[in-house]
């Protein structure tokens, strides 16, 4: 009984996938991580970063310029932050 049942849950899944390939999916994009891990989309769609330059030679930057680097900035163009967007998946 038991492998009748295998069998006929078998039949009927290769029935149904003939039909699934009709309907179509949309393909799904990877979500890049090395992306996902540098920005974040904020509430209002727009995308956020980190500034770049604090990792080393510290010693002769001014304190403000240590400061402005530790702060997030959006992305100006527009083309950019969609692809942005599209690279992390939302």
């Amino acid at each position: 009984m038991n492998f009748l049942s295998k069998l006929s849950t078998s039949i009927m899944q290769s029935a149904l996938l003939p039909q699934a390939r009709e309907m179509g999916t949309k393909a799904c994009i990877k979500t890049n991580k090395a992306a996902a891990k540098r920005i974040r989309v904020r509430g209002s769609g727009s995308v956020k970063r980190n500034k770049g330059g604090f990792a080393h030679n510290t010693g002769y930057k001014t304190r403000q310029r240590s400061n402005r680097t530790g702060q997030t900035t959006g992305i100006a163009e527009p083309a950019i932050e969609k692809r942005m967007r599209r690279l992390i998946g939302k």
